[in-house]
């Protein structure tokens, strides 16, 4: 059988927040409405929240009784909505950290931000905002956060990637066509809307067979 307990601790909410009103009867009746919307606590430009803690109350010495509030059969109920905006505001706070380390690796690497880094903190985001609670979202794919392209002589020698699966299409644009043959030549509008003959090879992507920690490491200014 499984059982919910419930104890009780002697405290005082004690909430302060500023409210423009005609009169001080109106800026009461305001925060009566506020109160039983559950908005009082938002901190708003409108509503700003100037205090809030909590103050014990009573003797602390007298200890804690423990009562049985209900026995469940079958699955624990749904939880009130003071604990989900516990595990939102924790889970808000999570999603900071990892925007912070995310940005932090990023500069490691000398501004290369790995996707996965964000969709971590995308998805403790939703799980903030109410979004991931009710639905079943599919992981996000791997995305390909690095690419190179490899040089020698001038001739691209190949393209590597962290994910090549989970690269974007690459196209090498060539405007040297000197030895091609015509019909092989593309044309391509420029910026300012005329057009050049260009050769266009699309290389596959290779995994990366090299550090690329050492090739997107933070320059020297």
């Amino acid at each position: 059988m499984r059982y919910i307990i419930q104890y009780t601790l002697p405290y005082e909410h004690r909430v302060m927040v500023g409210i423009e009103a005609e009169s001080r009867e109106a800026a009461i009746a305001k925060a009566g409405e506020l109160f039983d919307q559950g908005d009082i606590w938002q901190d708003s430009a409108e509503v700003p929240l100037l205090y809030d803690d909590f103050e014990e109350k009573g003797d602390a010495g007298v200890p804690l009784e423990f009562t049985v509030e209900d026995e469940v059969c079958g699955d624990w109920p749904e939880p009130d909505a003071s604990v989900k905006a516990i595990r939102r505001r924790d889970v808000a706070f999570q999603v900071v950290r990892l925007l912070i380390e995310a940005y932090r690796r990023g500069e490691e690497r000398g501004g290369s931000i790995d996707w996965e880094d964000l969709d971590r903190a995308y998805q403790a985001a939703l799980q903030a905002s109410g979004a991931g609670l009710e639905t079943d979202r599919p992981e996000s794919s791997p995305r390909c956060s690095r690419l190179a392209v490899v040089m020698e002589g001038g001739i691209v020698q190949a393209v590597i990637a962290d994910r090549p699966a989970a690269s974007p299409a690459v196209a090498v644009v060539d405007y040297d066509i000197e030895g091609q043959a015509p019909e092989d030549l593309c044309d391509i509008t420029q910026s300012d809307g005329s057009h050049s003959k260009a050769y266009v090879v699309e290389p596959s992507v290779e995994p990366a067979r090299i550090d690329l920690d050492e090739v997107f490491r933070p320059i020297d200014a």
